[in-house]
């Protein structure tokens, strides 16, 4: 019974030190939009290139939703679910990869739990390197989708950084001419918004990963936490 109880009072030691930004998570949710015909308009949010009758008479979307809920991780030292859509209202041009900007102290060891996509690489991510049409270099994740002829492809990762505004990149495979999209806020030498993570978009840009790890002591105590909890139901 004295074990129960010292276990109970440090779970809750644990739970109390936990930074309120963790214990009250936030979803984010936006998405930016091409529609046709061109040219790319002011209220469009994606800039679109390839030949006539293909991306560019399509309707474009990038739709992203971010989740910093600990809880819902299945490793507590990853909190962050960043989830993406990309797709378009065609029926061929199917997509060969898309690069999510990153931080350039951003490794393969900050991601876990890759799904619906392959994490193909994590460095400089270069124009010459295949990808025409893009603004600039950027440093970034590419992924390639689980199977050629994707024209509706959803992903999901979990990180420990957490959400800041930039860019992405993303092209079709190359069959018939190469199509290419990325957010119009994705400019030569653009500075990316430091505005907090919200709901919608800032300045035609996405959430996607930053330099800042969530506390890891308090990942630890939650994670302890739990594991004592669970003990105790056990017992």
């Amino acid at each position: 019974m004295k074990l129960h109880l010292n276990s109970l009072i440090l779970t809750i030691v644990c739970l109390c030190l936990i930074p309120f930004s963790l214990a009250t998570a936030t979803v984010y949710q936006g998405s930016l939009q091409y529609t046709p015909p061109l040219p790319v308009g002011l209220n469009d949010g994606l800039m679109v290139t390839g030949p006539a009758n293909q991306w560019t008479s399509y309707t474009v979307t990038m739709s992203w939703t971010v989740d910093d809920s600990v809880q819902n991780s299945p490793n507590p030292l990853y909190p962050v679910k960043y989830e993406y859509r990309f797709q378009h209202s065609g029926t061929q041009y199917g997509f060969s990869h898309i690069i999510i900007e990153s931080s350039t102290n951003f490794t393969a060891g900050n991601i876990t739990g890759v799904s619906g996509a392959i994490m193909d690489s994590v460095k400089l991510q270069t124009v010459l390197g295949g990808n025409p049409a893009m603004p600039e270099n950027v440093y970034g994740i590419r992924f390639n989708p689980l199977t050629s002829g994707v024209i509706d492809w959803s992903f999901s990762f979990y990180s420990d950084r957490l959400p800041v505004w930039g860019d992405f990149y993303g092209r079709c495979g190359g069959a018939g001419g190469i199509n290419s999209a990325y957010n119009q806020g994705f400019t030569i030498s653009d500075v990316d918004p430091t505005a907090a993570p919200s709901n919608g978009s800032v300045a035609n840009h996405i959430l996607r990963p930053d330099t800042v790890v969530p506390e890891p002591a308090a990942m630890a105590l939650f994670g302890l936490g739990g594991l004592l909890l669970s003990r105790k139901r056990k017992a």
